[in-house]
Formats: C-alpha cells, structure tokens, sequence
C-alpha cells in the first residue's frame, strides 16, 4: 500500500515538472531565440526571450494578451528594443490583432516541431489568446 502512494505522489509530481521541461525545451531549443527588454509595472526594465517571425520587412513578437501590461505600455510608448543575433535594434511597435493567423502560421514554418509541441501542451491556436506585436525598425 505504502509503495503505491509513493508511485502516485511521484507521478503526481513529476508530471508537472515534465510539463515545463518541455515547454521550456521547445521554446529554447526550437529555433532563434530574440531577448526583448520590456518594462514591468513597476518601471523597471526586466528581459524576457521569445520567439520572433519575419515576413517582408515586417516582424511579429506576440508577448501578453488584450489585458497585458506589456500591451497597454505600447500605446503610450511604442518603442520596443530587441537583440537579435547579438545586436540591439530599437522598433516601433504596435498591436496587431488582424495578424494572428499570419503570426501563427509564420512561426509554424519557422519552429516547426517546437511550434507543435508548443501548441499540443498549452491548447493550440486557438486557446491562444495572445497578441501579435507587428515591428517597423526604428529609422
């Protein structure tokens, strides 16, 4: 009896714990990686990794949704600062709700296998409540 609960509480643990090692995996290992400095509630600057598309001279980040903090900045400061390939380049973004098919199918085609497993453990596209912030560089 007593080996059975310890089974059950080890799965009931690692579980979890298996769940974010492959989320994580996924989204590090999946392909180019791009650190985006943000701004927090609180006004200081924090980094976060994400995953950036391409298509023409436009780029797409998606980071938080229609209640972000992140996304609410924007409005009344549209500069977003990424590093890409070991360089820092300033853009203006903006939300970009008509985008979130194209985002999601652009990043399909870049991450492929990581894109899937994303999707397959947090619900797919459409779970997905994210929304696309289209880039211009900054001129």
């Amino acid at each position: 009896m007593i080996k059975v609960i310890s089974w059950s509480i080890g799965i009931i643990l690692s579980v979890p714990i298996l769940y974010l090692v492959l989320l994580y995996g996924a989204s590090e290992l999946g392909g180019e990686v791009v650190i985006l400095d943000r701004p927090d509630v609180s006004g200081e600057e924090s980094q976060v990794r994400i995953w950036i598309v391409d298509q023409g001279g436009t780029s797409w980040i998606e980071h938080g949704d229609t209640e972000s903090f992140y996304l609410a900045a924007l409005t009344e400061s549209p500069r977003v600062v990424l590093r890409r390939n070991g360089e820092t380049a300033s853009y203006v973004g903006k939300p970009d709700h008509d985008a979130h098919d194209l985002y999601h199918k652009l990043r399909r085609e870049k991450y492929r296998w990581a894109d899937q497993l994303i999707a397959l453990l947090t619900g797919g596209n459409t779970a997905c409540d994210g929304v696309p912030v289209r880039l211009q560089l900054e001129r």
